[in-house]
This record gives structure tokens, C-alpha cells and sequence, in this order.
């Protein structure tokens, strides 16, 4: 480990792999670094810097003493190590004579988006080590007009000083560095780095991800047709095998089945086989292609006789990043465009911090109950940034008193600050779950809850907590998301699932026997809405309505 000056960005971990389209290490790392991106998200930034792979193919086979039979055993032998499948004599069919001119067009892609330029650095692996695409300046901008990029500009710039000059800053920048093309280094805001290079799996490199940046929200991959329609790749097996942590056979056969099934194109180069995302749209999805595309999660939560502790490291990974970072994208709508597609009044809404508002995360309006009174004590479970809480206040007046409880610091933290922002005297957060809720019995009139329940794997002992805490005569008004159709039964106890409000979503009649149960008389749907249908994912929107997901108020009230 050593340091060096702090790099220029905002996100906390940079990932810079030293590439070059047509090296089959930066092939062979594609998975790594395609998992990483699924675990950490937008925490983690991947950084490809040219290094020139060879400015002369003969000069380069001259230097390392190998001829074209020597050079074919050399990618065979890396085939081997990595997974990652190249057709091995694709230099010489591509008839490539520098790699420089690849890695410049890359460093001119820059120039008009990071994002674009990413994905043309695959569309090149692709098209050369797969589909053995000619080595010319036309076949460099046909790709990158395919992954978006303007060609005629690609094509100007290409050739132009500035390119030549950030491309031979990379170059030097990894001669600093010792850096070999099968290496990644790994650096944290302030400079601390590390550098790992021969390793083709990417727990080493979560372990260094964890250890420089500890604490940092991840997200365990879990649906393979998620993946494939978001990145139209050409992709092997070893790549789903890698970012979902399968087994190779296990990977073919769900990636054949979902081909089958019309969802998938199968493409075969030399007997090398990649899938890619059709295209086809559905709404919705048979049960047994669901659960082919589901994986099952890397803890085997069927063996562990407790599930709250894997079920809340990934509620409240997830939940601190909707704290902390609002302007994300999610698989739920969130804010104040949230808050109105529910129902939410906009002259309550103005009342209430901005700073409240942005990281809502609801999935109804449960006060349509219209279950709060002047002066009335209520409790929100599952309090999150504060919304609720501070609208609650807003029902119940100064004379009220209001409760928050969470589970997540770092919502709880924000909840406070909006609280003290808001000047409501009236207002506490406690820190706790439903199951045990620190107060004491019949000590509220009202308990309300948005879209925390199905979040929680025991509901039964929540209800009766609930219950206990309620006063005769108590109400209870709840938002939640029910479906149809049971998500467990289809694709397993998934942590990410329950934090995504699908995996612990009750079945609708269960979930209103349970509140009976409880002792809650009166239990009603009193609204519905189609709470995802607002997902900026079309695979969210497909999985929730393959399960009936959808949002329900509920109102009922203790004897």
C-alpha cells in the first residue's frame, strides 16, 4: 500500500484498469470489473487509461520472440486463465498492425462522454476479438457510431494533438505506475492505492474495494435479464458466471433457457457462444422464466435459521443510499415526484424541508385513512427522512405528540436534522424496528406506516406489536406493497429483492389475515395504485407486474 495525491473526482473508490481494446487481459477482466460496477454501483468509478498494447505488431512479436503460431498460444494460454473467450488467431485475421490508433479513437470517444466512450471500449473488444472486424479507421468509427458517438467527429479527433498528447499521458502514467494490462489499481479519495494484477476473480478485489473504502452500500446482483437488457452486450458465459458468482454450467443453462424462451439471441463465433438481450417486450413474464432469471443470493439465507440480520444489512445498505445520495436513480420513484403520483397534497408538500421530501421513499398516501386528530400521539414506523413524521405533525398540532422509528442511521440522522430545520418541537426519532418497539403498551392513538412492512420478515410479531402499543380504540392506516403471487416461492429469500420492496411483499389475503390476527378489527383496502409503474426500470415495472405487485392503503383499528 502507498500514497499519493488525492485524485481528482467525487466517488469514493476509483478502478483504473490500464487496457487497450485489442489486449485480451482487458477481455479477460471485463467480468471483474462488470461485477464490480452490478456490487458497488455509482460509489465506484471505472477508469480505462490507454496503455498501447503494441505501436507495431511485428515490432512487439520481434521483441517478445514469438511468431504467429507463438502469439495464437500465448491468447489461448489467457483463454484459459480468464474464461473469456477470443477467437485466438484474431490479430492476424483482423489483420491489425498498431493498437494505437484503437486507443486513440477510445481517448477521442472521451471527449464527447465518459459513458459513451465505456461502452465503445467493449463494442472494440467485441468486434475485434469476437467478430475479427477489419483493423481500419472505418471499422473504428462504424463501432463507435453503433454505441452512439458522433463518427464525424469521432473521426476528426482521432488524429488530432490533443488525443495523441492524453494518450501518451496514459502511457506514461502507467510506466509510473509499473502497471501490467492484466492489473487493476484501486484508489480511495484520499490517495491510498493498490494494485493487484494475474487475479481473474473479483472477490480480491471487493475485499480491497471494502477494506480502502469500508462501509460502502453493495448490492448483490440477482437478475440475470436485468443485466443483459441493460448492457446489450455480446456476453460469454464467464461473464454472467463472474458477476452473479455462479457456476459456469449453472450460467449456460439459465442463459439457454432464456434464449429458448424468446427473450435472448444466441451468436456463435468460431464455437464461441455470447448472449445477448433480444429486444422483446412483455409486460409481464412466466413464473419459470422468473425463476431462471432470478439467481439465488451468494448467502444461503435458506440455511440460516434467522433472517433479520441479512434481510437489514441490505434494507439499510440500500436506505443509506437513498439518504445520502437522492439524485440517484432507483428501481422505485422517489421524491417529490413520488410523493405527488401518490396523492400527496402540494400545499401540505410546501410546508415540509426540501431536504424531507428528496429522499422519500413511500409507496402510498396513507393518511387517505384520515386516521390522525388534533392532539392525537402517533408513531410512523419506518420513519426515513422525515416526511411522514413532519406531515403527521402537521395533522396532530402542537398538542400532539409524534414518533419516528427506523432502522437505517443514516436516515435517522437526516430525519433529525429536518425535524430541528422544520422546528417541530413535537417531533422524536427513536432507533429500533417493528418487532420491538420501544414504547410501552396502549401509549398511541395512531400508528401509520409507508411502505416499510413487507420490508420486515416477521409481519406477524410487527402486528402485534403494533397492537400492543395502540390504545383501545386505536387506528392504524398503512401504505405497503402486496402482490399476488408469491416472490419467495419463485425466486428465493433474496436480500436485494425484500430491499427492492418485492422479495418481502405479502400475498394480499395473507397479508390482511395477519393483521386480523393480530387482533385489528375493520381491516380494509381503502386504495390502490400502481406504485411501480413509475420505475425508471422496464425490468422492475415486468417483475412487479409478472407478481402482481402493486400498492394498497390500509386502514383498521384496535377494540
Amino acid at each position: 500500500m502507498k500514497t499519493m495525491g488525492p485524485p481528482s473526482r467525487d466517488r469514493p473508490i476509483e478502478i483504473v484498469h490500464f487496457a487497450d481494446p485489442w489486449c485480451w487481459w482487458s477481455w479477460g477482466l471485463e467480468p471483474i470489473l462488470q461485477r464490480l460496477r452490478e456490487v458497488y454501483g455509482d460509489n465506484v468509478q471505472v477508469t480505462y487509461k490507454m496503455g498501447g498494447e503494441f505501436e507495431s505488431l511485428k515490432g512487439w512479436m520481434v521483441e517478445y520472440g514469438v511468431d504467429e503460431r507463438g502469439t495464437v498460444d500465448w491468447i489461448l494460454e489467457s483463454v484459459a486463465l480468464t474464461h473469456m473467450p477470443v477467437r485466438p488467431d484474431y490479430y492476424f485475421r483482423c489483420r491489425v498492425e498498431s493498437s494505437f490508433p484503437a486507443c486513440k479513437a477510445f481517448k477521442a470517444a472521451q471527449l464527447q462522454s465518459e459513458d459513451k466512450a465505456t461502452k465503445y471500449f467493449r463494442r472494440m473488444m467485441e468486434g475485434f476479438g469476437l467478430e475479427c472486424l477489419s483493423a481500419t479507421d472505418d471499422t473504428l468509427v462504424k463501432l463507435g457510431a453503433e454505441v452512439g458517438l458522433d463518427k464525424d467527429r469521432l473521426r476528426k479527433e482521432m488524429h488530432s494533438d490533443a488525443v495523441e498528447e492524453a494518450f501518451e499521458s496514459d502511457r506514461q502514467e502507467m510506466l509510473r505506475h509499473h502497471a501490467n494490462f492484466d492489473a487493476l489499481l484501486v484508489e480511495d479519495r484520499e490517495g491510498h492505492m493498490e494494485m493487484k494484477g494475474a487475479t481473474f476473480s473479483a472477490r480480491p478485489f471487493e475485499e480491497i474495494v471494502d477494506k480502502l473504502a469500508p462501509g460502502l452500500p453493495k448490492r448483490s446482483p440477482a437478475d440475470i435479464l436485468e443485466y443483459l437488457e441493460h448492457h446489450k452486450d455480446l456476453t460469454p458465459v464467464q461473464e454472467i458466471a463472474s458477476v452473479f458468482r455462479i457456476p459456469g454450467e449453472d450460467a449456460e443453462m439459465r442463459l439457454s433457457k432464456l434464449e429458448r424462451a424468446g427473450l435472448l439471441t444466441r451468436q456463435r463465433f468460431d464455437g464461441i457462444e455470447t448472449w445477448q438481450w433480444k429486444g422483446t417486450l412483455a409486460e409481464k413474464l412466466p413464473l419459470d422464466i422468473v425463476k431462471v432469471s432470478h439467481v439465488p443470493p451468494e448467502v444461503q439465507v435458506e440455511a440460516v435459521s434467522d433472517l433479520k440480520p441479512i434481510i437489514t444489512k441490505a434494507v439499510q445498505a440500500l436506505y443509506t443510499e437513498v439518504a445520502t445520495r437522492p439524485d440517484k436513480a432507483y428501481h422505485f420513484p422517489l421524491g417529490l415526484e413520488a410523493l405527488r403520483y401518490l396523492g400527496y397534497p402540494d400545499e401540505d408538500l410546501r410546508k415540509l424541508p426540501s431536504t424531507a421530501t428528496e429522499s422519500f421513499a413511500g409507496v402510498g398516501y396513507p393518511h387517505a385513512a384520515n386516521a390522525i386528530r388534533p392532539g392525537d400521539t402517533v408513531l410512523d414506523i419506518g420513519s426515513g427522512s422525515g416526511t411522514d413524521v413532519l406531515y403527521a405533525s402537521l395533522k396532530t398540532g402542537r398538542s400532539g405528540k409524534v414518533y419516528g422509528l427506523d432502522i437505517t442511521p443514516a436516515m435517522i440522522t437526516k430525519a433529525r436534522a429536518n425535524i430541528k430545520r422544520m422546528g417541530a418541537k413535537n417531533v422524536q426519532i427513536l432507533e429500533g424496528d417493528a418487532t420491538r418497539i420501544p414504547l410501552p403498551d396502549a401509549s398511541v392513538e395512531v400508528v401509520t406506516s409507508n411502505g416499510v412492512l413487507n420490508l420486515v420478515p416477521d409481519k406477524p410479531t410487527a402486528f402485534r406489536e403494533i397492537f400492543r402499543v395502540l390504545k383501545p380504540g386505536g387506528r392504524l392506516q398503512l401504505a405497503d406493497i402486496v402482490v399476488q403471487v408469491d416472490v419467495g416461492a419463485v425466486c428465493g429469500l433474496n436480500p436485494q429483492l425484500w430491499a427492492d420492496c418485492i422479495g418481502g411483499a405479502a400475498v394480499e389475503p395473507e397479508y390482511m389475515e395477519t393483521i386480523r390476527a393480530a387482533g385489528f378489527q375493520d381491516v380494509r383496502v381503502l386504495k390502490r395504485i400502481d406504485y411501480f409503474a413509475k420505475s425508471c426500470s422496464e425490468s422492475t415495472k415486468r417483475i412487479t407486474k409478472t407478481f402482481g405487485a402493486e400498492s394498497v392503503v390500509v386502514a383498521a383499528r384496535k377494540p
